[in-house]
């Protein structure tokens, strides 16, 4: 009963019954084809029917190689080439998938990067091959039109997207590899899209947190690939070199920002600490130099969903790669990076008197800033790098 209070339960409903459509038609399929069968055999018609289409070339053997014991198998020609990958969430011209400052497009840049590195051709695919500055280094993009161009000429490609009503590039692409990082759309208003991606277009899925994961085996019963946060550990390490104590850095995450910076401020100062609330802001290489600056962090993200959170905030894994300790809202996403009290900081969303407590704490036990940042050390260098996320996406994009 709780199908018919989802938003979307009509396309549920179609979804759950539309597998048995054609298991019945292939049952039916198969009757006729033995009773045809059948009843050819019985007259002896299929011998003159198949004597005269071998006479007339309509059939022919498949190429054969011997094997040593003197039987034969099918020979295929397998491609030689490797495979050129795309990536886009391109909508139309108004909204033509090159966003600024946005964690998916990031995510599908570092993608790029990563399989480039690894000698495949790959591009980022906007409506008209521009994109916005601020990283700090932006992978090849193309056009719509040029992507068109070379698929043309191409079959042996991949199509990349986390967007199910990315419509310019989906309608495009041949087939399509899902790689979700936001429930928040994905479980409402872009399921009925998912659905259909599904049923013709989608050849695998990968997801960027286990919940995500879990959530696409159980509404699709098909396997889903783990790819969390992709990460350029060659840009964001730590360094102690212009690290500042008693430095907080924080980012306008929302209206409410102020509000909780407030809080936190004002009940630290009760417990008798001075901190310094330090704003990070900018295009890529300003954030990282602010974070390289602070000793604490303080991911004031609660999210775009009130159940779900936030997918993927990157921001809390970047802030651990720099050296910072991240006190950070208990949602999916900083979940699946932060282990409580062993690498960082979780407290409950919308609690910034919590935060104000685990400021207190930290700064009260001696050496444990330190420890919860070595742990964050190992964390992001045993399974955060370019190398560790290799094999899931070679297993993601059938390479």
């Amino acid at each position: 009963m709780n199908l018919w209070r989802t938003r979307n339960a009509l396309t549920r409903l179609r979804l759950a019954f539309s597998p048995l459509i054609p298991s019945l038609l292939e049952d039916l399929r198969i009757s006729f084809v033995k009773l045809v069968s059948d009843f050819l055999r019985a007259t002896t018609l299929h011998k003159q029917i198949k004597a005269l289409a071998h006479k007339f070339g309509v059939i022919k053997l498949p190429n054969k190689v011997p094997l040593l014991n003197g039987s034969s198998v099918q020979q295929f020609q397998s491609p030689s080439d490797k495979p050129i990958i795309f990536t886009s969430y391109c909508v139309a011209a108004d909204s033509p998938g090159n966003l600024k400052f946005c964690g998916g497009t990031k995510e599908l840049n570092y993608l790029v990067k990563l399989v480039r590195e690894r000698g495949y051709e790959a591009y980022i695919v906007s409506y008209d091959g521009t994109y916005e500055p601020w990283l700090f280094d932006h992978q090849p993009h193309i056009s719509l039109d040029k992507f068109q161009e070379i698929i043309r000429q191409n079959n042996n490609i991949r199509c990349v997207t986390s967007w199910a009503i990315a419509t310019a590039f989906v309608e495009v692409s041949p087939s399509l590899y899902f790689w979700d990082m936001e429930l928040a759309h994905t479980e409402h208003d872009h399921f009925p899209a998912l659905a259909e991606l599904y049923r013709y277009k989608i050849k695998n899925t990968a997801a960027i947190s286990r919940t995500i994961q879990a959530w696409h085996m159980a509404h699709f019963q098909r396997s889903c690939v783990i790819i969390p946060n992709l990460l350029d550990t060659s840009v964001w390490f730590p360094t102690s070199l212009n690290r500042k104590s008693d430095r907080i850095g924080f980012m306008i995450e929302g209206s409410h920002t102020e509000e909780y910076i407030d809080i936190i401020r004002n009940l630290t100062q009760e417990k008798g600490f001075e901190f310094e609330f330090y704003q990070i802001s900018g295009v890529e290489s300003e954030v990282l130099v602010g974070m390289h600056t602070c000793e604490v962090f303080l991911s004031l993200n609660i999210g775009k969903d009130p159940l779900w959170g936030e997918g993927c905030p990157r921001t809390v894994i970047e802030a651990l790669a720099s050296g910072c300790v991240v006190i950070a809202f208990d949602i999916l996403g900083n979940r699946e990076t932060i282990q409580d009290n062993f690498n960082s900081v979780l407290v409950s969303r919308y609690r910034p008197d919590l935060m104000a407590e685990g400021l207190v704490r930290l700064y009260s036990s001696t050496g444990e800033i330190e420890r919860l940042r070595e742990n964050a050390r190992a964390l992001i260098e045993s399974c955060h790098t370019f190398d560790d996320r290799w094999p899931a996406v070679k297993e993601f994009l059938h390479l």
